[in-house]
């Protein structure tokens, strides 16, 4: 499994009814904290934030890594 970063593309791998985001929902981290927790935000299509949720590794997988601008293969998001 890849290790998120900051500005790395996540997809959903739980629902968050409460910010009305689910699984498949694709948001960028915004901030990395020291207990394995990362600030997510989910915008709309014009770019307004629509949610900012505090998220562990195991709720979300990495899709896309800002550090190398490049897209992960399926294998590579396991």
């Amino acid at each position: 499994m890849i290790k998120p970063e900051l500005f790395d593309l996540v997809e959903l791998l739980i629902n968050l009814p409460e910010a009305k985001q689910f699984v498949g929902s694709q948001g960028t981290i915004v901030e990395c904290f020291d207990n394995g927790k990362y600030e997510v935000e989910f915008s709309n299509e014009e770019g307004e934030t629509i949610a900012l949720c505090t998220l562990s590794e195991k709720e979300f997988i990495v899709v896309w890594q800002a550090k190398t601008k490049t897209w992960l293969s399926v294998s590579e998001r396991l």
